[in-house]
């Protein structure tokens, strides 16, 4: 649903007072004390209930995945290429989902859209 906004953005802004920088279908930004935290709906990520997922912007996400790997991570499925950049999902080894994201040259920001 193009129209969705994560529903979890009022809650972490009006909640914790995490002011909303931005905020678009399918994604929300959230400054915390010079931190950027973004919240955006799974979509066709590999599932995850309901649970969080920290997402990081890396410089190679085929370096990251190799690190983080090494340290007992899994990669969930395929590095997917969508016009933002290079996106990975990864599992911790206490089995949380991340995802990572290398962003392209042009798009140095976050998606407005997924």
């Amino acid at each position: 649903n193009g129209q969705r906004y994560p529903s979890n953005s009022k809650f972490y802004s009006e909640g914790l007072g995490l002011p909303i920088k931005m905020q678009s279908p399918g994604w929300a930004e959230l400054d915390a004390d010079g931190t950027t935290i973004a919240l955006h709906l799974a979509g066709e990520s590999p599932s995850c209930g309901d649970s969080p997922i920290l997402s990081f912007h890396v410089e190679d996400v085929y370096d990251a995945i190799a690190t983080l790997e090494a340290l007992g991570a899994q990669l969930e499925g395929n590095v997917r290429e969508p016009s933002f950049g290079k996106v990975a999902a990864m599992r911790t080894p206490e089995g949380n989902l991340l995802s990572l994201l290398q962003p392209t040259a042009a798009n140095t920001h976050s998606p407005s859209s997924h």
